[in-house]
């Protein structure tokens, strides 16, 4: 059961977020979506991001988020290996955006330290042409480094996305989904797992009631406080069980990152 589990999260990692298919010339304007969540109104989430990465004959989605009008922030393991990826943003409509944007490699900043097998350092920036700011376009609050202590255990936060409509499903619904969860202990966190070291000092963890999960396609999108809207998880580790499990979701916690991010874009936080 140990192994399985330590599979399953591993291979959530790499794959959770993967609707795979061929690519083709009329190609399904449709999305994943986050399971029993809610629909998102139009400009609830201006900052919400939706990537679309080119593998060649395949492609898949992940989240982003806009945290300057330049730079996008996602996880590493979404794009730690492709060449190209499209960046739309402005609209909860799959596909549908306002602007959309093509990135190609020398554009993406992956996190050095990055390792896939431990999901440690799983954060990455996309660096996007300048972008004009509207009601449907802004870019997130981030944490002001008073915070950099905090644990944010109970606190209540919110996940949009567009990821999987169930464990196995590959039915997509074309309308951003988000859901509200509440931040647990990583200790927690771990237990759930059997004590799997994909669960340190830089993940943070939630669960919820009702069954409400993030499932493939959430990934790299962006947990933030529901009081204040602040950005402090990134998608990152998502449990591959049934929707019976409950079992936590894994968050790069932001900040972890705050110097890096700085380091890496110039943004004054």
């Amino acid at each position: 059961m140990k192994s399985l589990i330590a599979l399953c999260l591993l291979l959530c990692i790499a794959s959770a977020f993967e609707i795979r298919e061929p690519r083709n010339t009329q190609r399904e304007r449709v999305s994943p979506r986050i399971s029993n969540g809610q629909t998102a109104a139009a400009n609830q989430f201006p900052y919400q991001a939706e990537l679309e990465i080119d593998e060649g004959p395949r492609y898949r989605f992940c989240g982003g988020s806009l945290i300057s009008n330049e730079w996008v922030l996602t996880a590493a393991h979404c794009v730690f290996t492709v060449e190209k990826v499209t960046v739309y943003l402005g609209s909860i409509n799959h596909l549908d955006a306002i602007v959309q944007l093509e990135v190609h490699q020398r554009d993406i900043n992956v996190h050095d330290e990055f390792d896939m097998q431990t999901a440690r350092n799983d954060i990455s920036l996309i660096k996007i042409p300048a972008v004009t700011c509207t009601p449907a376009i802004q870019p997130v609050s981030l944490p002001n480094r008073a915070s950099c202590n905090s644990a944010y255990i109970y606190e209540t936060v919110l996940a949009p996305g567009w990821g999987c409509t169930s464990d196995t499903s590959i039915a997509y619904s074309s309308v951003l989904q988000f859901a509200y969860f509440r931040v647990i202990s990583n200790e927690e966190c771990a237990a759930a797992y059997y004590g799997s070291s994909i669960i340190h000092d830089e993940k943070m963890c939630t669960v919820t009631d009702n069954h409400i999960k993030v499932l493939g396609g959430d990934s790299g999108g962006p947990l933030v406080l529901a009081s204040s809207k602040v950005q402090i998880g990134i998608g990152s580790v998502i449990s591959m069980q049934g929707f019976g499990t409950d079992l936590p979701a894994a968050y790069t916690r932001v900040t972890s990152y705050l110097d890096w991010i700085q380091e890496n874009t110039n943004i004054d936080l």
